[in-house]
């Protein structure tokens, strides 16, 4: 879905000192799906915050109010696809 380079998702774990996401705290488990996806995103905002502050907005707030997860990531990234394309 990210295409997130596996090499970094590695060295990533190693930084938390495990191997293998399963090991990791929930809360760790969310932060390295934040790194990911910002990581996606870099390339189609036009403010550096604004990706990270929509993140925010439209997944960690919706699954706090009960969205699904995936849900919300889906319809964040449609969103960033769309004001850039748009933007162009």
């Amino acid at each position: 879905m990210l295409d997130y380079p596996l090499d970094l998702v590695k060295e990533w774990l190693e930084f938390q000192d495990v191997d293998r996401p399963s090991l990791l705290h929930i809360s760790k488990i969310n932060e390295l799906i934040k790194t990911m996806c910002l990581a996606w995103a870099a390339d189609k905002c036009e403010y550096p915050n604004q990706a990270e502050s929509s993140y925010q907005n439209l997944v960690v707030d919706a699954v706090v109010n009960g969205a699904d997860e995936l849900t919300a990531i889906n319809a964040w990234m449609e969103q960033l696809q769309t004001a850039k394309t748009g933007a162009v």
